[in-house]
């Protein structure tokens, strides 16, 4: 049985014992990065939030009918140099944790990630994957955690998967699309992001709660999947956006 436990406690334990042999040279250092993640990692699993915000995810894997999604987490930010990376990055650990969904299947990118972030991701187990512009084609069921992106990489990941194959086995945590929708002219959307205008409608959308703590890092996040079956409406436009 594949592990899942993002080898987070052990990571977690060798980094105190290295801070804990430097408390005796009468020095103040810095937390360490795992540190600053395991204090987020705490705080969002204090109150209830979590488990609320996974019975969304939960609900969305059973209404589409996808189990043992793979994760592909782009645009993260930087976690040495964000609180509301951490907080996300922190979200991530725990719902796949819950989940039980192994690290080897968590894949991230941000051309931001500096190589302290990469060491720790890696230190979880997780891919980080080479330079990417989000024109990332998904083969397995797959969860698309990606937090406070800009419109343009949504519109490339829903345009490199743009099947009714495709559609059905993607969950998306994302900035709400509809909000694009509602605050840009459609004449400006047709043009620069037709993919994600002709998804919204057919889109189940349910916004994650606020969190306190966070109150940056989750703001405008919501669990959206299309809705099962996969409406007859969106076959002609796969048709016609395939040749595009």
């Amino acid at each position: 049985m594949e592990d899942t436990s993002f080898a987070y406690s052990q990571a977690t334990t060798r980094a105190r014992a290295r801070k804990n042999n430097r408390r005796g040279n009468g020095r103040h250092e810095p937390p360490l990065l795992i540190d600053l993640v395991d204090r987020c990692k705490a705080d969002i699993e204090s109150n209830g939030w979590i488990t609320t915000c996974l019975g969304l995810v939960q609900d969305a894997l059973r209404k589409t009918n996808i189990s043992c999604p793979d994760v592909l987490c782009l645009g993260l930010g930087s976690p040495s140099s964000s609180r509301e990376a951490r907080a996300q990055l922190a979200f991530l650990i725990s719902s796949c944790t819950i989940l039980e969904i192994a690290p080897s299947d968590v894949s991230v990118y941000d051309p931001v990630f500096t190589d302290a972030d990469k060491a720790l991701f890696q230190s979880f187990g997780m891919r980080c994957l080479a330079d990417t512009d989000g024109k990332h084609a998904v083969e397995r069921p797959t969860i698309l955690y990606m937090p406070h992106c800009d419109l343009k990489l949504y519109e490339n990941i829903i345009g490199a998967n743009w099947s009714e194959e495709q559609l059905a086995r993607i969950i998306f945590i994302a900035n709400r699309f509809s909000d694009y929708t509602d605050n840009h002219p459609q004449s400006k959307l047709e043009v620069e992001s037709p993919y994600l205008m002709h998804l919204v409608t057919h889109l189940e959308c349910h916004p994650l709660p606020t969190l306190e703590n966070f109150p940056s890092a989750f703001n405008n996040i919501s669990v959206q999947y299309v809705s099962h079956p996969i409406p007859p409406s969106l076959v002609p436009l796969s048709r016609l956006f395939a040749t595009r």
